[in-house]
C-alpha cells in the first residue's frame, strides 16, 4: 500500500474486515499513532485488546454513547495557541470550529446564515479568550454567552475597528434587529445539539484528548453518532493540524468516508502525503461529497474484491473495555458582568 489509500466497494465487499483491519494490525505492530473513524463502532472491539498489549494509549471519543467515553474540549488547542501568542493559528482553527458547528452540506442552502453564524461564534470565542479563565473555556461558555449578549453592542463600541473581535462579530452585533435574531437563532440551534445533552456536554468541558500532548503509540477512536458526527470532524480537523505542525505521524483510519459531514482538512492529509486508509462504497458517492478532482489526490485507488484474501478475513470483536466518562464540574464565563463594566 502507497501513503494514501482509497478502498471501493459496495455493503458487503469486506472492506472493513478483508483490507481495513489488516491494515490496522500492522500499523498496530509498526507502533504507529493512529486515529480511527470508527462509524460502526467495530475497530474498538477488535482491537483493544491488541492495543493494550502493545502498550498503547488508546483514547476514545464515543459519540454513540457520551457514558463511556473520553472527554475532549475542543476549544482547548485554539486556546493554547493563544496564550502562547500565536493568535493567526488560533483564529484559523476557531474558524474551522465554527464552520463545522455551522456548515451545511445542502449545496442549495444560503451560505449567508451558517457564515455568519460561523464568524459572530469567532469573535465570541475571541472573547471569551480574551477575558474568561481557563475553567471557563468550553462550548457551554459560548452557548451561555449567545443567550445573554443583548447588550454585547457596548463592548463592542469600545473596541478598535481592526481589532479581531470586532471585525469577526460587528456585522452581526450592528445587524438589524431581524437580520441579528436570525443569526442568534442559528447559533442557538446547532450548539443547542451539543449542549442539551448533559453527559455530552460534560465530556466537552474536560480534555483527556488533549491534542497538545501527544505521547508516542497513542490510538485516538471516534465512535461515530450521525447527529453530532460534526464534533468528530472537530477533533479530526485539530489533530491534522497538531501533526503537521508538530511532525507527529500519524495513520488515519477513515472508514466510511462520505457517511460523515465534508471532513475540511480531508485536503491536507492528501497534499502532504499522511498514511491515510479511507473506505468509499463508490466513486460517486465520492465525488458528490467532494468534488471530481479529489480521486487524482489518492495515490492507491483499489476495489476491495481485488485485494481482499477471504481466507484471511479478521472477524469483528466484541470487546467491551470503553472508559467510564468522568464528571466535570462546568464553569461558564458571565458575559454580562463583562458588559456592565462599559
Amino acid at each position: 500500500m502507497k501513503s494514501t489509500n482509497l478502498i471501493i466497494g459496495e455493503i458487503n465487499t469486506y472492506k472493513t474486515t478483508g483490507v481495513m483491519f489488516n491494515e490496522v494490525i500492522n500499523s498496530i505492530n509498526n507502533g504507529e499513532n493512529l486515529l480511527v473513524l470508527d462509524n460502526k463502532n467495530e475497530y474498538f472491539g477488535t482491537f483493544k485488546s491488541e492495543l493494550d498489549k502493545n502498550n498503547y494509549n488508546t483514547l476514545v471519543f464515543n459519540l454513540d454513547d457520551a457514558y463511556k467515553s473520553n472527554s475532549f474540549n475542543p476549544l482547548m488547542l485554539p486556546y493554547k495557541y493563544y496564550k502562547e501568542g500565536n493568535k493567526d493559528k488560533a483564529v484559523e482553527m476557531i474558524k474551522e470550529i465554527g464552520l463545522e458547528i455551522f456548515k451545511t452540506d445542502n449545496t442549495y442552502s444560503d451560505p449567508f446564515w451558517e457564515n455568519s453564524a460561523a464568524d459572530y461564534f469567532m469573535a465570541l470565542v475571541l472573547i471569551l479568550f480574551k477575558e474568561g479563565k481557563e475553567e471557563e473555556i468550553n462550548l457551554g461558555s459560548i452557548q451561555v454567552m449567545v443567550s445573554k449578549s443583548d447588550n454585547i453592542t457596548k463592548y463592542f463600541d469600545s473596541l478598535d475597528v481592526l481589532d479581531s473581535i470586532y471585525i469577526a462579530g460587528s456585522t452581526t452585533v450592528y445587524a438589524p434587529v431581524e437580520t441579528r435574531g436570525s443569526i442568534l437563532s442559528v447559533m442557538k440551534q446547532k450548539l443547542n445539539e451539543f449542549c442539551v445533552r448533559e453527559m455530552l456536554l460534560n465530556n466537552l468541558l474536560g480534555n483527556d484528548i488533549d491534542l497538545s500532548n501527544i505521547k508516542e503509540k497513542t490510538a485516538i477512536l471516534i465512535i461515530g453518532n450521525e447527529k453530532i458526527n460534526r464534533l468528530g470532524n472537530i477533533l479530526f480537523d485539530e489533530l491534522i493540524n497538531v501533526s503537521i505542525d508538530n511532525n507527529i505521524k500519524f495513520t488515519f483510519f477513515l472508514d466510511g468516508l462520505c457517511d460523515v459531514p465534508v471532513l475540511l482538512e480531508l485536503n491536507k492529509i492528501l497534499d502532504n502525503k499522511m498514511k491515510l486508509f479511507a473506505t468509499v462504497r463508490s466513486i460517486e458517492d465520492l465525488e458528490d461529497k467532494y468534488g471530481k478532482y479529489i480521486m487524482g489526490k489518492f495515490e492507491n485507488c483499489i476495489k476491495s474484491f481485488d485485494v481482499v484474501d477471504k481466507d484471511n478475513l479478521i472477524d469483528i470483536g466484541n470487546s467491551k473495555d470503553y472508559p467510564e466518562s468522568k464528571v466535570n464540574k462546568g464553569v461558564y464565563f458571565n458575559i454580562e458582568e463583562l458588559v456592565n463594566k462599559f
